[in-house]
């Protein structure tokens, strides 16, 4: 087993880097971004949101499980945040493998920042190969995802 790394190209948000901390370190506004509402909402913006389900979503501040199709039960929860510029999530047991995933934000300027999505994934090399070009795409789409988001919005 190694752990592999999959990361987004960095994305511009118009949105402060402070508001998007705020929003994406607490899990329970993520059921927001993951709505069948929303999904559809992304699709109509042209994000490829194809095969993407997320069911029996419950959160906490700190944590958050969820179906997703295909993968099953999921559990995330948050293991570090610096305020304003890195957020780390790690998988729970529920998870196939195991996994890390960070949030980096970078401020462009007072009304914009950038963000870019970093994912650790312990993978045999079976595993990475039925999974590896999916998680690869997976991590670009969920940054897409969250350049999309209404920061500003409770």
């Amino acid at each position: 087993m190694g752990i592999e790394k999959y990361t987004s190209e960095p994305r511009k948000i118009d949105f402060p880097q402070e508001l998007v901390f705020s929003k994406l370190s607490n899990l329970n506004n993520l059921e927001q971004f993951v709505s069948a509402d929303k999904i559809e909402e992304l699709n109509k913006k042209g994000v490829d949101t194809k095969g993407f389900k997320v069911e029996d979503f419950s959160a906490s501040e700190d944590h958050c499980s969820f179906t997703i199709s295909p993968v099953g039960n999921v559990g995330i929860e948050i293991v570090e945040r610096e305020p304003f510029k890195t957020i780390k999530f790690q998988g729970e047991k529920s998870v196939p493998f195991p996994v890390t995933l960070w949030v980096q934000l970078a401020e462009i300027d007072e009304n914009n920042c950038k963000i870019r999505l970093t994912l650790h994934a312990e993978l045999n090399i079976m595993i990475k190969m039925m999974v590896g070009k999916y998680l690869e795409t997976g991590i670009e789409k969920m940054t897409e995802m969250l350049t999309t988001i209404d920061y500003s919005t409770e």
